[in-house]
């Protein structure tokens, strides 16, 4: 375009308003082509013809925008307001003895939660003087200590914290808002520490601090620490303790008083001069607790008390079930469950368990072994199957074919057997001896101790209630009870001599004592006393009502009756078969059974199914579940329970011209009181039991190898339940009726209102048992 061209188009476009506004349009419409076409994102834009104010209401929309976005994304982060009204936090569940002592914990988190009257003043002094001096002037927030850490910062390139009590428990209490460093979990943290303090006072923000907070050795909460690290209760904690607990908060790891003792200790006197500073403690007092050591009293969590944690997971079985039924999570909800234990009598009978397995430990490995020989080198030759097959259960011989690449079982046993500590290790392992020990109350069905191992940190199988083992002789008085309630007499005799019983298919059965048989007349009074099999078995034919067979299936159902007998005095025994031999302790039972069913002699013939827990809690103390005792059943006539319990009066007391088999109670343990029992050894020696009466207690003890197939020698006398089992009731017995605090009694038996125990008359048997000692069927 020329100049002049130029010119009038300059003139007609600032004085013809009609061509302006055409040209205008025309700019507009080639301009939105252009953008059309693909001439860049700002191509469409004429920057010259755009307002600047519609350019500041675009650029105030976009940040409206974002900063709705930002509002959005932060408050996704933030509790809810149930959470904030009802924070949730993982509180143990407690099982707890009758007298209130905590048996056991069941928790994600070790945590107990206690409230601020429970907690020691110091420890709330400590807290505050060190995290939060002007927690109760603040709402949340201390805007003077942000101020201070900012300058701080700035000045000298040091970093501190500026969080409040308050802003700690938003991250303790809710995880959503996380622990990362960054502006968004602070703004998180602060909106949450505001809305906690419009929530809840100053005290329950500190309760729920010292309750939620983890300290050093997985210990949560103020109660679990002062238990773990000084095993005492929160209550209780000294400036010292406070200090030191509170100081570890900084870095748990780090001033973790039993792993780190200096850095603990001078962390801890790092706060005594906090709270000499802020005038909760003097100079002098500050300037010798400083001087003082930690004196740790550390009890380990997974180790507190382990003598009750076989019982703590019987009884997590038993409610189980119904938590789940009902919506309650036992590691988190903070239940308490009541149960039936007695602290003193778990406490003296886990001693009594303690101390005589292992000295039964030296005596079982001395008459194995040899005396120039290797441990226990006399089972290995008298057994050369054990060795091979307990090697054989052990994961380093099932990975061996893989190891060794061969699928020959020689080969992988050749290999293993060449490494002499790998194999000493297995014997030593499973030549173990193991024990259980439980006592009931006979009249209510109450347990009141359970011991289920030796160490339950070691074997997790219960002894109690999970093994079935061999009863033997304390299976016998259940034939004793089924011929007295039937009309025999404690004084009818039978003949103390071996005895074989046919079978049809030609084998035979033959039957002798463990000892002797001296081939006279017994009474069954003796006879159960003295533990006679010759006796017990010859009262099979008369209750079977075949007085002179020796055929086995005759006496089938003398079989039949014991093991109804058994059945309804509380033992299971689902698929077993009533065999006659069944009468000499072949089923296997549980500890827990057998007890449970000799309490019905002590509780005149009445059994009541045991019990463990008698109430369950929940965290805020109301009752939610209650338990009695629902099962009870007259199984025999009063009377008949005190004549067996007047029999097995003569295992403890003996009789004239004879000794029962737990004589030593008297003569070892010095045990006067009124009491009756039954000692039992399986014909291999590999288990051992003495059942222990008195009217207010049944106690059972059995001892065993930790493998059934370990076993006492045959021939030794060590091996016997008057000399294994019996002495663990005996040292029990002595321990509790020693405390006047523990719930003994010295109470006989009563006999049943009129009763009048049955005597023997001159003319009673002549040797042909045709007497008043029996019934003529």
């Amino acid at each position: 375009m020329s100049n002049s061209d130029f010119d009038n188009e300059m003139d007609r476009y600032f004085n013809d308003p009609e061509y302006r506004r055409k040209k205008a349009q025309n700019e507009s419409d080639d301009d939105n082509k252009e953008h059309i076409s693909g001439g860049g994102f700002f191509s469409g834009w004429n920057m010259k013809n755009q307002s600047p104010f519609k350019w500041a209401g675009i650029i105030g929309g976009v940040f409206i925008i974002a900063c709705t976005g930002f509002l959005i994304y932060l408050l996704s982060g933030l509790p809810s307001i149930e959470d904030l009204e009802n924070p949730k936090t993982a509180i143990a569940s407690q099982v707890k003895s009758r007298d209130g002592v905590v048996l056991d914990r069941f928790y994600t988190e070790n945590r107990t939660y206690v409230s601020y009257e429970e907690i020691s003043p110091h420890v709330i002094n400590a807290l505050i003087a060190t995290e939060d001096h002007r927690f109760y002037n603040h709402w949340g927030v201390d805007i003077q200590g942000i101020f201070a850490a900012v300058f701080q910062m700035v000045t000298t390139g040091d970093v501190r914290g500026a969080s409040t009590i308050s802003q700690q428990l938003a991250r303790n209490l809710y995880k959503r808002i996380g622990r990362d460093f960054s502006l968004i979990r602070k703004f998180r943290e602060i909106i949450t520490a505001v809305e906690i303090e419009n929530n809840y006072t100053k005290r329950e923000i500190i309760e729920m601090y010292l309750n939620t907070v983890e300290f050093p050795n997985s210990a949560f909460g103020i109660q679990s620490a002062a238990r773990t690290h000084y095993g005492k209760e929160a209550r209780e904690l000294t400036v010292q303790e406070a200090a030191t607990l509170i100081g570890s908060l900084q870095a748990v790891y780090r001033y973790n008083p039993r792993l780190n003792p200096e850095l603990a200790m001078g962390r801890r006197n790092t706060i005594l001069m906090q709270l000499n500073k802020r005038g909760f403690i003097g100079d002098k007092a500050y300037t010798k607790l400083q001087q003082d050591s930690l004196a740790l009293n550390y009890h380990p969590p997974s180790k507190t008390r382990r003598e009750s944690k076989y019982f703590g997971q019987y009884v997590r079985q038993q409610i189980e079930g119904w938590a789940e039924e009902n919506n309650y999570n036992l590691n988190t909800d903070g239940l308490t469950i009541y149960t039936t234990i007695d602290s003193r009598l778990q406490k003296y009978a886990q001693q009594a368990v303690e101390t005589k397995l292992d000295s039964l430990q030296k005596v079982f490995v001395d008459e194995w072994t040899s005396s120039s020989g290797d441990y226990m080198d006399r089972l290995w030759n008298r057994y050369p199957q054990f060795l091979p097959s307990f090697i054989e259960e052990t994961d380093r011989y099932k990975n061996g074919f893989s190891k060794y690449d061969t699928d020959q079982r020689s080969v992988v046993m050749e290999k293993l057997m060449q490494d002499e500590a790998f194999v000493d290790s297995v014997k030593r392992a499973r030549t173990r001896l193991e024990a259980g020990f439980v006592g009931i109350d006979p009249t209510n069905g109450h347990i009141l101790c359970w011991i289920g191992g030796s160490n339950y940190g070691n074997v997790q199988f219960d002894h109690v209630y999970q093994a079935k083992r061999q009863a033997g002789s304390t299976f016998k008085p259940f034939a004793y009870t089924v011929a007295i309630d039937n009309g025999y007499k404690p004084y009818y005799k039978l003949s103390d001599t071996p005895q074989t019983f046919r079978q049809k298919n030609g084998n035979t059965w033959n039957v002798s004592n463990y000892g002797a048989s001296s081939g006279n007349m017994v009474t069954l009074r003796e006879g159960l006393a003295r533990s006679l099999n010759n006796v017990t078995v010859g009262l099979l034919p008369e209750i079977a009502g075949a007085p002179n067979t020796k055929s086995v299936e005759d006496l089938m159902p003398a079989g039949r009756k014991i093991k109804q007998m058994a059945e309804n005095m509380g033992i299971n025994l689902d698929g077993v078969e009533p065999y006659p031999s069944l009468a000499l302790g072949t089923a296997d039972v549980s500890l827990l059974e057998l007890t449970s069913a000799y309490t019905t002699f002590a509780n005149q013939g009445v059994h009541i199914e045991p019990l463990a827990i008698t109430r369950i809690e929940d965290k805020a103390g109301n009752v939610i579940k209650e338990y009695n005792s629902e099962h009870r059943q007259e199984v025999i006539s009063p009377e008949t329970a005190y004549i067996m319990i007047d029999m097995l009066r003569g295992i403890i007391r003996g009789g004239e011209g004879y000794y029962g088999t737990g004589v030593r109670l008297q003569s070892r343990y010095n045990i006067k009181q009124d009491m009756a029992g039954k000692t039992g050894t399986t014909q291999n020696a590999a288990d051992t039991w003495f059942m222990g009466m008195t009217p207010h207690i049944v106690m059972g003890a059995w001892v065993g190898g930790a493998d059934r197939r370990v076993r006492f020698p045959v021939t030794s006398s060590t091996g016997q339940g008057a000399r294994t089992a019996l002495p663990m009731v005996g040292r029990f017995m002595n321990l509790a009726s020693a405390d006047p605090e523990a719930p003994w009694a010295y109470d006989p038996f009563d006999p049943p209102p009129g009763f009048v125990m049955p005597r023997e008359r001159t003319e009673q048997n002549n040797g042909n048992n045709t007497g008043t000692g029996r019934i003529d069927w």
